[in-house]
């Protein structure tokens, strides 16, 4: 894993793909790197996105077992839809308010990512709400709150 860069006043990990609000970690041993990753920067409550069937199969509980082991308190959100629905984010944005989490990890694919991407633009740009304002190239104020993923697929 490289060092951490600052590049135009964000610190950005680079790991496979990082933005000053998403962290994607790909590879062998990555899931591991979740938990002292989120401790580095000071969160405390996690807000987990996955699908059912990633939960079903225990694929979720890696991640979920890692935070536990290192004593982060963690909310899961799986009601995520294949091609997410408007309502999908809507309540997810509610549950994230309920956890009163302050980040987001995401377990899964397409689905579970954009939907958790939308997510954390809404929690800091409540005026895209609605969701369907989030097309195209949205004029958002504020970054997306910080993101971890970890992809099931390449």
């Amino acid at each position: 894993m490289d060092a951490p860069h600052t590049m135009g006043g964000y610190q950005w990990l680079i790991v496979s793909f990082s933005t000053p609000s998403l962290i994607s970690y790909h590879g062998s041993g990555a899931i591991k790197e979740i938990p002292g990753e989120l401790q580095r920067r000071g969160y405390k409550k996690i807000f987990v996105c996955s699908d059912p069937d990633l939960v079903k199969f225990g694929v979720t509980a890696k991640v979920t077992d890692e935070l536990d082991a290192a004593g982060i308190a963690w909310s899961l959100y799986s009601e995520i839809k294949p091609n997410p629905t408007i309502q999908n984010v809507k309540d997810g944005v509610e549950a994230f308010k309920a956890a009163e989490a302050d980040a987001i990890v995401t377990i899964g694919g397409g689905s579970s990512m954009d939907t958790a991407k939308a997510i954390g633009i809404i929690i800091n740009n409540p005026e895209f709400a609605d969701v369907r304002s989030l097309e195209g190239v949205a004029p958002t104020k504020n970054l997306s709150l910080i993101h971890i993923s970890e992809p099931t697929r390449p």
